[in-house]
């Protein structure tokens, strides 16, 4: 009786029992499926990143333009649960005594070294002096996305991982035309802000230029901040399974610190330059793909420390220089 009463109620369904209705099949439907971002951090190889073994956080180009900022970090410190960056003033992160742009995920990380390891497409990015990211040398104008580890990835990355990972992945172009865009901003305490990009693809050439120009006297007296900067890259694929591709990467900033209300300071300026080039050939099968890449980071520093306010200047500076290199 059981069986039988199973037996009607399956053929009362009409999509089980009218086999002539070709519509009721869905297989037959063109349907689009949207899956999550594939990434490379947190693992070696590039990932769905549902399977990862850790939590990576994805910010795409939108939400980074979106924040109207010329640096990456607001809009992580906003979209990325856990991250958490100190801030200075109205632009600019400096360096050196007064400086902000410590990063810390979870309550790990901070000054002096942030336990926090920033990437560029994989290649990591420190002064090699203090050993710590410099804030105000990631742009906007050079990520098409940021990845985040947020938890400890020492095993891939080394002890600098501690607290997590930030990849910037850089931009390219991925259909055929040309396309230029000019962006510009003003605001209280004359804060400056101007970008412009261009990028473009004809058959296998493919290239990505960007140059950007920020200012602010700050909400202090003696906090100027002003900073250029420029971003280029050059691809060629050669064959549907290889490409070629090259990019290069310069900032500049000068920073300046009034020191704390009970004890300013006059002449704290950092005059920051910081460089990034890399070069990388990639194949691509399907099931196996591979690169090879060379990067070079580069940076001088000039720094000085200041005085207080009817003191002497001082008659010296703290000046360093550090270079990077390897082979992935």
């Amino acid at each position: 009786m059981i069986k039988h009463l199973f037996v009607v109620l399956l053929c009362s369904l009409p999509p089980l029992c009218v086999a002539q209705n070709p519509k009721a099949d869905s297989a037959t439907r063109a349907q689009t499926h949207l899956i999550d971002h594939v990434v490379i951090t947190g693992a070696r190889q590039k990932t769905d990143v549902r399977l990862l073994p850790m939590t990576v956080s994805v910010v795409p180009r939108e939400k980074l333009e979106q924040n109207f900022e010329q640096s990456v970090l607001p809009a992580l410190s906003r979209q990325v649960p856990g991250l958490f960056v100190t801030q200075r003033g109205i632009a600019g992160y400096g360096v050196a005594s007064g400086a902000a742009g410590n990063l810390s995920m979870r309550g790990i990380g901070g000054a002096p070294t942030t336990g926090m390891l920033v990437l560029i497409d994989g290649h990591p990015q420190y002064m090699g002096l203090m050993g710590h990211p410099l804030a105000d040398a990631y742009q906007n104008m050079m990520a098409e996305r940021v990845e985040v580890v947020r938890g400890p990835a020492s095993v891939l990355y080394g002890s600098n991982a501690m607290g997590g990972v930030i990849n910037i992945v850089t931009r390219r172009k991925e259909h055929d035309g040309v396309d230029t865009h000019l962006r510009s901003g003003y605001g209280s305490y004359n804060t400056f802000q101007a970008e412009a990009t261009n990028t473009v693809r004809k058959g296998g050439f493919s290239s990505v230029v960007s140059g950007s120009y920020n200012r602010t006297d700050g909400h202090r007296k003696d906090m100027g901040y002003d900073q250029y900067g420029g971003y280029a890259k050059l691809g060629y694929r050669f064959s549907p399974h290889w490409k070629l591709w090259g990019d290069v990467n310069l900032t500049h900033f000068n920073a300046e610190n009034p020191g704390s209300l009970s004890s300013p300071l006059v002449g704290n300026i950092a005059h920051i330059t910081r460089g990034m080039t890399s070069v990388a050939v990639e194949n691509d099968y399907g099931k196996s793909s591979g690169t090879l890449g060379f990067f070079y980071n580069w940076g001088h520093h000039k720094i000085n420390d200041g005085h207080a306010p009817g003191a002497s200047p001082k008659d010296f500076y703290f000046a360093s220089r550090d270079k990077m290199l390897g082979v992935s």
